[in-house]
């Protein structure tokens, strides 16, 4: 399993290669195999949940061929391993990439034209990143899927985007290169403290090893975070600058709205459903499991940050007359929310966020694919010019209203079942923070609604005939709502509806690992009071599941 889920990871690079290399391919040829290999690649992803044990706290499909329970050697000095494994956190994550890649295949399917091959092959890599990402074990190699997930999608916006297709893409490029530097120095930094400290003197770049031997490390300093210079405060802002910029938490998120605006629909669905939860899923996987004292010492600076930008992204999404940045402002107050729920450090606000990281990504991936169906018909986005669609389309509007219900949390669809345990979570630690972003829920549903009653229902208006016509002539005959459109928004919507009425399939695979971070936070906010007290760290439980081989 270990091998196939390597071949899994690089499937999606293969067809990017075959897509590059052919030759003479045209639109035709080229967006098949980009569909078949998304198509064989979420196969692959379906028979790692199929076979994913609920139980197992260690990272499952992880033994490599020499029996290490970490994968293949890579590089000896330093011992740097090609390790991939799924855990809890993790394999959701892997499955949303899989389907939301479908998603932007389809969504692509009659809007590009130029270069198509290209195109899909860029997405393709970015596919192949991603996976990676989520599977990695080491943090090199996390590293390294986290910069090459760059790569792809600054040509895909800077190439297949809009009118500010290249400042959009410059700015995304540079704002998340120069946060992940500062990334890289932090996890350096990991690296060596645990490699200092340990009694074996061991460097490791193993996540799951780093993870138990710095929550049980000998060394009292690492357990006082009483100034921002103290080891695990400074370590924890370090991480805290690049995954904050990808989430983005406020007030990083300023390349968001621009990427979003002007990057090709599939951009957009894999930028918002799954690239920003790189952050996230980073914040989850090195600050909150290897530097939690941190995240306690500094809770009511990313709090207070949280909530401004849950009720900042919510006023801005307000604001907007342009349907693709009011769902790109409304990303900003979302993942607020998946900040917040973490940042409480239960069991309850750690489920709560990863069961919302892929509640977002059904929901938002499902709004840009619907804006991104009227955008091709009437090549506008402006809520002034385009009413009365449900007139026009009225499956694309079912659609529509059924992923802004799912955004805006209403009860018995997958928004709600995220949000209600990071609210309850966050309620027990501040109820002040608690109540202010319970406010960004209300705005959620009041812009959302807005944007549905504007473009949906009332008088039909289309450009063209309202005396918006900006040379597109009328569109008295648009096309109707395509099969590849269908296709993209039906398992998406089902999933929206059934994360909402049956979640515990997905809570149950997800509450062992959270728990696995929950005990090392505890672990650890022992050993700091025992310091305080003027004892030694000496931690009692010097054992952390994680660490023991994966046998499956």
């Amino acid at each position: 399993m270990a091998t196939l889920l390597a071949f899994t990871v690089f499937l999606p690079l293969i067809g990017a290669l075959a897509l590059v290399l052919a030759p003479g391919l045209d639109k035709g040829a080229a967006r098949k195999i980009a569909l078949g290999t998304t198509l064989a690649t979420f196969a692959l992803c379906l028979a790692f949940l199929a076979g994913f044990e609920p139980d197992v706290t260690t990272p499952q499909f992880a033994a490599g061929p020499d029996g290490g329970p970490y994968g293949w050697s890579w590089l000896v000095r330093p011992d740097v391993r090609f390790a991939l494994g799924l855990d809890g956190i993790s394999i959701w994550l892997f499955v949303l990439t899989g389907l939301l890649m479908i998603t932007g295949v389809l969504a692509s399917w009659e809007s590009i034209s130029e270069r198509a091959p290209l195109y899909y092959a860029f997405l393709l890599a970015l596919e192949a990143g991603l996976l990676g990402l989520f599977a990695a074990l080491d943090v090199v190699l996390f590293y390294i899927f986290f910069e090459f997930t760059l790569i792809p999608l600054f040509f895909i916006i800077g190439l297949w985007g809009g009118p500010e297709r290249k400042r959009a893409s410059i700015y995304f490029f540079l704002y998340t290169l120069a946060g992940s530097l500062l990334t890289l120095l932090g996890v350096i930094a990991l690296v060596v403290v645990h490699m200092q400290h340990t009694p074996e003197h061991v460097l490791t770049f193993s996540i799951p090893e780093l993870t138990q031997g710095l929550s049980t490390l000998p060394w009292d300093e690492w357990y006082r975070t009483d100034s921002w210079t103290s080891p695990q405060v400074l370590i924890f802002l370090l991480l805290l600058a690049g995954f904050a910029i990808k989430v983005p938490l406020f007030p990083f998120h300023t390349w968001l709205p621009l990427a979003h605006v002007e990057a090709p629909t599939a951009g957009s669905i894999i930028l918002a459903g799954v690239l920003l939860k790189l952050g996230t899923y980073g914040l989850i996987r090195f600050n909150m499991a290897m530097t939690p004292l941190g995240a306690q010492a500094l809770y009511p600076l990313l709090a207070g940050l949280c909530v401004v930008g849950i009720i900042y992204g919510a006023l801005a999404a307000l604001a907007q007359s342009d349907m693709k940045r009011l769902v790109a402002y409304s990303s900003v107050s979302h993942m607020g929310f998946i900040v917040l729920g973490m940042m409480a450090m239960s069991d309850t606000g750690l489920n709560g966020s990863i069961i919302q990281m892929v509640n977002h990504g059904l929901s938002t991936g499902a709004l840009f694919a619907c804006v991104g169906v009227l955008y091709d018909r009437y090549h506008t986005r402006e809520m002034s010019q385009l009413g009365g669609m449900w007139d026009k389309f009225p499956l694309l509007t079912f659609f529509f209203i059924f992923s802004a219900m799912g955004s805006a949390a209403l009860p018995g669809l997958n928004g709600f079942v995220g949000e209600f345990p990071i609210l309850t979570a966050t309620f027990a630690v501040s109820p002040v923070a608690a109540s202010i972003a319970s406010l960004g829920m209300i705005l959620g549903a009041f812009y959302l609604l807005l944007m549905i009653k504007r473009v949906l229902f009332g008088p039909l208006v289309e450009p063209g005939h309202d005396g918006h016509d900006h040379g597109h002539g009328g569109h008295a005959e648009v096309a109707p709502i395509g099969w590849h459109e269908i296709a993209a928004l039906t398992p998406l919507a089902a999933l929206i509806l059934y994360m909402g009425i049956v979640p515990e399939p997905f809570f149950a695979r997800i509450r062992p690992a959270a728990a696995e971070v929950t005990q090392v936070v505890a672990r650890e906010r022992e050993a700091a009071a025992r310091v305080v007290a003027g004892g030694p760290a000496a931690p009692s439980d010097a054992s952390v599941s994680m660490l023991t081989p994966a046998t499956r």
